[in-house]
C-alpha cells in the first residue's frame, strides 16, 4: 500500500457553536520526511490497527451523507471534497475532546482505493502561535509529532461496485471508558455509523431464527407467513436492516413476528443493523417443507416450492389442499425419519 494524497485540517469543539467556520486546510505533500512517513505508517496499518467493523447507518432512501461524502473524495480528491468531512467533525466534537488534528489520506490498496481518515489530539500551546488565515505543512508538523501516537482513525475501502463504501474499521486510540471501544462522538456523530454485524453473520442469525420458529409454532398461519417471507427474500436488495426490520417488511402479524425474535440469542440482536445477503440466506434455508395430515411431506427448494408444487384449496373441505407436480423420477429413498 502507498499513500499519495494528504489533506489535513485543525477541527476546534464547535457542537454547541455551529454557527463558527472551519479553519482552512491545506494539502501535503508527499515527500521523504518525517511526518509522511509516520502518516505513511499510519496508512499502511490501518487494516490491522482498525479492528472495529462498523456500517453506515441509513434512512429509508438508503442514503447516509458520510459515505456520500467519502464518495464524492474517492472520485475528486481535493481540499474542496475533503473539506465536509472536516467540518462534519467539527460540528461532533464536543469541549471534552478539544481541539484535533484530522488527516484524511488516500492510496492505493491492492488496486482498489483506501481512505483513511485520523484525528489526532492539538497540543493547545502550540496552537495558540497559528496563523488564523492559514494552516502551514510545518505547522501540522508541529502539532503532529507531538501526539503521534494517540489517535482515532476509520478506514474504508472503494471496491467500485454500486455498493462500496457502506462498511468500514475503525480504532480509537484515546478511549478510556471502561469497556468503551470507540468514543460515541467519533462513531455517532461524526462517522454517523453503527457497530457492524457482517452480513454473512447478520444473515445466518436471521435465516436460523426462522428456522427455528417455524419448528416450534403449532399455528399454521404463523408457520405460512414465515415459510412465505423466506421464499421471497431472494429478491431482496443488499440493504441495510435489523431482524425487527426484516419482520416488519413482510408484513408480520405480532404473533409471527414474536415467534422469530424470540429465537434471537442473544434479545438485543434482534434490532443490531446488517447488510442483507441474498446468497447466504439461501444457504441456510435451501428446502421448504410441508406435511400433509394424511403423512404425506412435500420437499423442493425453497425459493421454488410455489412452481414446483402447485396447490389448490379444495371446495368444501375446509383448510384442505391438493399438491399436485411433474417430474421425472431421478431418485427414490427409505428413511428412518422425515
Amino acid at each position: 500500500m502507498a499513500v499519495d494524497t494528504i489533506f489535513s485540517f485543525l477541527t476546534y469543539p464547535r457542537r454547541n457553536r455551529p454557527e463558527e467556520p472551519l479553519a482552512p486546510g491545506v494539502q501535503i505533500p508527499i515527500a521523504n520526511d518525517k511526518l509522511c512517513s509516520m502518516l505513511g505508517g499510519v496508512f499502511n496499518n490501518a487494516g490491522n490497527d482498525c479492528v472495529v467493523p462498523v456500517i453506515f447507518s441509513s434512512d429509508d432512501a438508503q442514503v447516509n451523507p458520510v459515505r456520500d461524502e467519502l464518495l464524492a473524495l474517492v472520485a475528486r480528491p481535493n481540499l474542496r471534497t475533503a473539506t465536509p468531512l472536516a467540518a462534519r467533525l467539527q460540528l461532533s466534537t464536543s469541549g471534552q475532546s478539544g481541539m484535533g488534528l484530522l488527516f484524511i489520506c488516500l492510496g492505493d490498496d491492492g488496486g482498489r482505493r483506501r481512505v483513511v481518515l485520523s484525528r489526532f489530539p492539538a497540543d493547545e500551546g502550540i496552537v495558540a502561535e497559528r496563523n488564523a488565515a492559514q494552516l502551514t505543512v510545518q505547522f501540522v508538523e508541529q502539532v503532529f509529532l507531538k501526539s503521534a501516537y494517540s489517535y482515532k482513525a476509520a478506514t474504508y475501502v472503494a471496491t467500485g461496485r454500486a455498493d462500496q463504501l457502506w462498511s468500514g474499521h475503525i480504532v480509537d486510540r484515546q478511549i478510556n471508558a471502561g469497556s468503551k471501544a470507540v468514543a460515541d462522538y467519533w462513531i455517532i456523530d461524526f462517522l454517523k455509523s453503527d457497530f457492524a454485524t457482517t452480513a454473512a453473520a447478520g444473515t445466518k442469525r436471521l435465516a436460523n431464527a426462522m428456522k427455528d420458529a417455524i419448528a416450534s409454532v403449532t399455528s399454521v398461519e404463523v408457520k405460512t407467513q414465515i415459510a412465505a417471507a423466506a421464499q421471497l427474500a431472494g429478491n431482496l436488495p443488499a440493504r441495510t436492516m435489523s431482524i425487527s426490520d426484516f419482520c416488519d417488511r413482510f408484513g408480520f402479524a405480532p404473533e409471527t413476528k414474536e415467534a422469530v425474535l424470540s429465537k434471537v440469542k442473544p434479545s438485543r440482536l434482534v434490532n443490531e443493523r446488517f447488510r442483507f445477503d441474498a446468497g447466504e440466506f439461501a444457504s441456510h434455508i435451501k428446502y421448504k417443507q410441508v406435511e400433509l395430515d394424511n403423512g404425506a411431506v412435500l420437499t423442493a427448494p425453497a425459493d421454488r416450492f410455489e412452481d414446483v408444487f402447485q396447490a389448490t384449496q379444495r371446495r368444501g373441505h375446509g383448510a384442505q389442499h391438493t399438491f399436485s407436480t411433474t417430474g421425472l423420477v431421478i431418485d427414490e429413498r427409505l428413511k428412518k425419519t422425515k
